[in-house]
């Protein structure tokens, strides 16, 4: 698949301290440019009330990709505390 990033993501990429949350950000990109469909992506679930948008879990943090026609944008990696208002502001 063709996988595409937004600026707010690379931002927070490059602020990325933990080196594991790293490497399994690379493993996931990895998996997405490789895998015909998004269901073969592991932790893989969609965002309810939100057509086309998926979270990825990675241990700790959430990775939000927006998934049309066979192409992938990745829109921010998150880590925060989540609750009910966590995925309004997507």
């Amino acid at each position: 698949m063709i996988v595409g990033y937004t600026k707010d993501f690379d931002r927070k990429v490059e602020k990325l301290k933990n080196n594991l949350a790293k490497k399994r950000l690379n493993f996931i990109i990895e998996k997405l440019k490789e895998a015909t469909t998004l269901w073969e992506i592991p932790n893989v679930i969609p965002v309810k009330g939100v057509a086309g948008l998926y979270r990825i879990r990675m241990g700790d943090y959430r990775l939000f990709v927006e998934y049309w026609n066979g192409e992938i944008v990745i829109l921010l990696i998150d880590y925060r505390r989540r609750n009910e208002k966590t995925y309004r502001s997507i």
